[in-house]
């Protein structure tokens, strides 16, 4: 690895702009299940350190899994807070994700966080593998070259997320914004039915705000439904996951062979 030149084999932002990119959510923690996904043909993976149960070793490890695959690697933080955006990113991670985000205050200390200074406040260390553990040769280019090449992801993911996207669309330093409909739909009072009309109207007109405003918008989708849908409208950051996939598989193949008569 070059240091922050890991950052520049995604080209996420780029290729956003181009066509919809497609990753996937890991939730376990297992670098060989990530280097696995990777290799897979997703175009990015998003390491869910939010709802995972993740170490920064085992975190770390995960983002190397990635990247050996030549899969960039994105971190979905457990909270917007500076210092799991701090570890994400000196780990080596080609961006953030960072959950239930609200207020334009809030926007602001993501992006504070997520940025080295003069745009931001990221602390500054030679140490991390993010630059090459102190072997990068020019600190001063390692640190405009994370600037402009890390992504930052917002999750819109309640009402009061929604009601103030216009105004949260204002602030630079995001890339993009990401609608999470299952929180969403609980915050509207549809736990029950996460695909409520009103659920998939919100999300709609989310999607066409963000484009409208110029940003990339993003969606977590369970199918090719919906994925199909969610690129219609306009998103280009496309999330799912393994796990509802080798749940459904599981159930069927075991209702399956359990229906298959023994003989002795």
């Amino acid at each position: 690895m070059k240091g922050v030149e890991n950052l520049l084999w995604s080209e996420l932002k780029t290729k956003m702009e181009e066509r919809p990119m497609f990753g996937c959510f890991v939730t376990f923690p297992s670098p060989g299940l990530t280097e696995f996904i990777a290799q897979m043909g997703f175009d990015f993976t998003c390491i869910d350190n939010e709802h995972g149960a993740m170490d920064y070793i085992v975190l770390e490890n995960m983002i190397r899994g990635s990247q050996c695959a030549g899969v960039p690697s994105i971190i979905r933080t457990p909270a917007n807070r500076s210092e799991y955006i701090q570890k994400a990113l000196d780990s080596g991670a080609n961006g953030i994700q960072i959950p239930m985000v609200n207020t334009l205050t809030e926007v602001k200390e993501a992006v504070d966080a997520a940025y080295y200074p003069p745009f931001g406040k990221r602390g500054f260390d030679f140490l991390p593998r993010a630059c090459d553990y102190s072997l990068y040769p020019n600190k001063m280019d390692y640190m405009r070259k994370a600037n402009e090449q890390s992504l930052v992801i917002l999750q819109i993911e309640t009402v009061e997320a929604t009601e103030n996207l216009e105004q949260l669309l204002t602030l630079e330093g995001v890339d993009v914004f990401f609608i999470g409909p299952f929180d969403l739909a609980v915050s509207m009072g549809y736990a029950h039915d996460p695909r409520h009309p009103k659920v998939i109207q919100i999300i709609e007109r989310c999607i066409t705000l963000i484009q409208k405003k110029g940003k990339i918008a993003g969606m977590y989708v369970s199918d090719a439904e919906q994925t199909r849908q969610a690129v219609q409208w306009g998103a280009s950051y496309i999330l799912t996951d393994l796990t509802q996939a080798m749940t459904q598989w599981s159930e069927r193949y075991l209702q399956s062979v359990k229906k298959i008569e023994t003989t002795k």
